[in-house]
């Protein structure tokens, strides 16, 4: 048995799909939205405005969403999507992905607290200060 063990751990770790910087904005865009488990059909709109302002995907932009979709509910964790971001994204994108991300939660006009955790994780794990958190959501709740 212990050499068993031995070997599965000896053995190559495969690596999973990379995933495009397109997809990871588009999965924590889909996890603001299903944060609350009821998906509303102004959020989803919203999703997929932000992904059309930000991206030239034309037709392919329903292809993305439904693609962020699944992954955001077969997703284990976020760190896999915010690291992309935290590898290509400047600061001033994180703050407009983090408008956003409000923007989406307010979309259906109730800001939940399971949208509101989500979010605020999804801040941390971007290494935003506080302070931008709640300038993003200021400025969301101002539009």
């Amino acid at each position: 048995m212990l050499e068993t063990l031995k070997r599965l751990f000896l053995s190559p770790v495969e690596q999973g799909e990379q995933v495009s910087y397109q997809k990871a904005v588009a999965v924590l865009l889909m996890e603001v939205m299903l944060a609350d488990h009821e998906v509303d059909e102004k959020e989803g709109q919203q999703v997929k405005s932000f992904l059309r302002d930000v991206s030239d995907l034309g037709e392919d932009l329903d292809d993305l969403y439904r693609e962020a979709y699944s992954g955001a509910e077969q997703a284990h964790d976020l760190y896999q999507f915010t690291k992309v971001i935290n590898d290509q994204a400047s600061h001033v994108q994180k703050m407009e992905l983090l408008e956003a991300l409000w923007r989406v939660a307010l979309a259906d006009g109730n800001l939940d607290a399971h949208e509101d955790h989500r979010i605020r994780r999804i801040s941390e794990l971007l290494f935003m200060p506080h302070s931008e958190f709640i300038q993003a959501k200021i400025a969301a709740q101002q539009e």
